[in-house]
């Protein structure tokens, strides 16, 4: 169903690193920026439950790894349960909230500075129901697009979130 409703950003927010590098005891197992970020943005959202509210998203999935480690630090899966939520399949495109409907980074082409905007762009198509045959079965009224840049000790990552105005 093709949707005429306008499609607002809900939430756009940034955070930097640099400080895990510096003795810190960080463990290497998630990215802060990752959790600094979306802990902000799902203030600004009003969303209290990311896992329960959001329709779908788009992570910056450069590597498995990330993508794995990006859903815990999102707060989508429980600390340590994100491998068994995409084997169970609740990740996939008809999942209970679909990651990479469109393929993610890597059938793109990973094009370093148009990827956030690409990926913002996808959750608009989705939103609106112009996403074609990547289209989401169920109802899509909010989604969020992560990306990250750097390296894990010392990078950015910014999240959107994006919704039905209304």
């Amino acid at each position: 169903m093709v949707r005429t409703e306008d499609v607002r950003l809900v939430a756009r927010l940034a955070a930097t690193g640099g400080w895990e590098a510096q003795g810190s005891g960080w463990d290497y197992s998630h990215v802060p920026t990752t959790r600094a970020a979306a802990a902000r943005a799902y203030e600004e959202a009003g969303i209290s439950d990311p896992a329960a509210q959001l329709s779908l998203t788009e992570v910056h999935d450069c590597f498995s790894i990330t993508e794995l480690v990006t859903m815990e630090d999102l707060g989508l899966s429980s600390e340590g349960e994100a491998v068994r939520d995409i084997l169970d399949g609740r990740y996939d495109a008809d999942g209970e909230l679909p990651c990479q409907i469109d393929g993610g980074l890597k059938c793109f082409g990973h094009p370093i500075g148009a990827t956030g905007i690409r990926m913002v762009y996808e959750n608009y198509l989705q939103l609106l129901g112009r996403a074609g045959p990547r289209q989401r079965r169920r109802e899509v009224v909010s989604a969020l697009a992560h990306n990250l840049g750097g390296a894990p000790f010392h990078g950015i990552c910014s999240i959107s979130i994006v919704g039905l105005l209304g």
